[in-house]
């Protein structure tokens, strides 16, 4: 049987970006997998590099992960000027400034529904998602959850699925194989780097694909099964 848990993802800023690495910081088009995972290692109290980390990033990689997109009022960008940044070789610049820009997608809210026939552990990130170890926020440090991410018990599948389908514009949903999906995206963890880095330094992730799906009538809940 497949089990899953709903994480309702619900805040005044968001930003999930994966591919923000330097001038430019981008929101991302939905909650990647390597956030969720890191905001539940940060529940979990795992730190970075550690047996039990690890052992988190293991068990993730044999989730499925669907994303539906329930609201977003545009992107949001901010400006900040950096010191000792990361050039496009790898070196890092110890004495220049650099301005970025940093988007937020604002007052979103996602239903992320997290599947997989491990029931323990849904279990186990259920209840650290209630009452975490240590603070969480979507993407980005400014990102505070404005309601609780926990909202429903674990459930069977397609339960939870109907349940985090209400009045979304759009779907992401990690799928099996290459031609069930519609998109690439490089956010399956495979580590998040060793205890002492700050950075980028050992972070590692694999492949996922996904199917994109959006539907004719936003407010037509009628299909909404394509994954």
């Amino acid at each position: 049987m497949i089990h899953a848990i709903i994480l309702h993802l619900d805040a005044p800023l968001q930003s999930w970006g994966t591919d923000s690495h330097f001038q430019y910081r981008s929101a991302g088009h939905a909650p990647s997998k390597s956030a969720v995972c890191g905001m539940v290692c940060a529940a979990c109290g795992a730190e970075k590099g550690s047996d039990k980390e690890k052992y988190i990033v293991s068990c993730f990689a044999a989730l499925k992960m669907d994303c539906f997109c329930l609201k977003n009022d545009g992107v949001f960008v901010d400006y900040h000027t950096i010191q000792q940044f990361r050039r496009a070789n790898g070196s890092i610049d110890a004495k220049g400034t650099v301005l970025t820009q940093r988007a937020y997608w604002q007052s979103c809210r996602y239903n992320v529904v997290l599947r997989g026939s491990d029931k323990q552990f849904l279990t186990r990130i259920h209840t650290a998602l209630q009452n975490p170890v240590w603070g969480i926020w979507f993407g980005r440090k400014c990102c505070i959850p404005a309601a609780p991410v926990i909202q429903d018990p674990v459930m069977e599948y397609r339960e939870a699925k109907e349940k985090a389908a209400v009045n979304y514009y759009e779907v992401y949903s990690e799928v099996q194989d290459f031609d069930s999906g519609t998109d690439t995206w490089m956010d399956q963890p495979v580590g998040f780097g060793h205890p002492h880095s700050s950075g980028r330094e050992g972070r590692a992730y694999a492949p996922r694909r996904i199917n994109r799906f959006v539907p004719v009538d936003a407010g037509d809940q009628t299909e909404y099964f394509r994954f």
